[in-house]
């Protein structure tokens, strides 16, 4: 936390000052005696941290408990400039970068178009210029890190790109890579992943421990989060949902394959289907064409035997679907409503809630942002990942 409290600090003393600053974040406000019960740490081991929090600028004091008899304590919250990180969105043809506070709000942002059709080396080198100049122009020394968002298959925890089919990317390192360039640690996964993980820290799933991530757009993907923490499986594919069988007959699918779910739902398999660009689709759609209110029918459909499929394979709390398939056409979440409860099992079938995303343009880069503190702000005393120990320090201040 606090690289100023120094790295002969006990892996203890660390532990305890990520436990009160999570404790904190969590509660918005909280008092010290509160802190010291929700933690059953001693008053003044509590009041020791407190103040190291407080000098480095990451916890303030804010106001006074209500009541009206006794002294009234006082109130901490996080202070949301105490650091910033970089989050960066990398799309088919352009980037979104910006600075982003402990709060999760964007303070600084910039959209720069790509040419992803050069080098893999040259668009990195331009990823990391944006960087810098972000940087420099927001004249921040408090930067914990840089989150990039991806689409694709992403290793973890090396942040090697597997492969990007829009991008014609296969094996580049694009943390090895951006981390050399910029001297900041650098986290790197997909935008699936990252988009539910921003929901859960600053969004509509936020306070939930079991969710799950459906996102829909040219392709189709998911993501889980149990227990507060995002689930990876071996090579960090699981949620791979989009190609799960489900006609063997079916349509030709990007990866081969025929009949693949996202064939069924995502706008690329839907516009080779229809022959016509996805605003077409929809606009036909809107006003009541047969053929075009059939095909995003059935979408909403398979969509709805897909969350009925989640709900029995990981028993969430709520199912968050995303993507740009819900923003152009926003009548599919009345048609998956509508198809829910024919598929899903019915022991099961109020277990869950469906929600749809808060943060809206921003999310790619809030969740470049969500993946830096949730790993960052991580006990130490959590072996996981294979980050380096000294990339976990918490909130590790330039």
């Amino acid at each position: 936390m606090f690289e100023g409290l120094g790295h002969d600090q006990s892996m203890m003393r660390r532990h305890h000052s990520l436990l009160l600053f999570n404790l904190i974040r969590d509660a918005r406000q909280i008092s010290r005696v509160d802190l010291a019960k929700a933690s059953q740490m001693s008053g003044t081991s509590v009041g020791k941290i407190v103040k190291e929090l407080m000098d480095y600028g990451l916890v303030i004091e804010t106001g006074q408990t209500s009541g009206k008899v006794g002294r009234k304590p006082t109130l901490l919250q996080i202070n949301p400039q105490g650091a910033h990180v970089i989050g960066v969105d990398v799309d088919i043809d352009r980037i979104t970068l910006g600075v982003v506070d402990l709060n999760g709000k964007v303070i600084s942002r910039r959209d720069q178009a790509i040419d992803m059709e050069q080098e893999d080396e040259v668009v990195l080198d331009g990823i990391a210029d944006r960087i810098l100049e972000l940087i420099a122009s927001n004249g921040s020394r408090n930067m914990i890190g840089v989150g990039v968002c991806i689409p694709g298959l992403v290793s973890w925890p090396d942040g090697n790109v597997a492969a990007v089919p829009q991008f014609h990317w296969k094996n580049v390192k694009v943390r090895e890579h951006l981390e050399e360039k910029l001297n900041l640690t650098v986290y790197v996964d997909n935008n699936v992943k990252t988009s539910l993980l921003a929901e859960y820290l600053f969004g509509s799933v936020k306070g939930l421990k079991h969710v799950v991530g459906i996102h829909i757009g040219s392709g189709l993907g998911s993501a889980v989060i149990e227990n507060g923490e995002i689930l990876r499986g071996v090579g960090n594919t699981l949620g791979e949902i989009g190609h799960t069988l489900m006609d063997p007959t079916g349509q030709l699918c990007d990866c081969g394959r025929f009949g693949c779910l996202q064939t069924f739902i995502c706008s690329t398999a839907l516009e080779k289907q229809a022959g016509k660009p996805i605003a077409e689709i929809v606009a036909a759609a809107n006003d009541n064409d047969p053929a075009a209110v059939r095909l995003m029918d059935r979408a909403g459909e398979y969509l709805a035997i897909a969350i009925a499929n989640a709900i029995c394979l990981y028993n969430p709390e709520s199912v968050l679907l995303m993507g740009a398939m819900t923003e152009y056409y926003p009548q599919i979440v009345s048609k998956v409503e509508e198809c829910l409860p024919k598929y899903s099992w019915e022991p099961l079938s109020q277990s869950f809630s469906l929600r749809s995303p808060q943060l809206g343009s921003d999310s790619g880069i809030i969740g470049g942002t969500a993946l830096v503190l949730n790993e960052q702000l991580k006990s130490p005393l959590h072996k996981f990942n294979g980050f380096e120990d000294n990339n976990i320090l918490p909130l590790d201040l330039n």
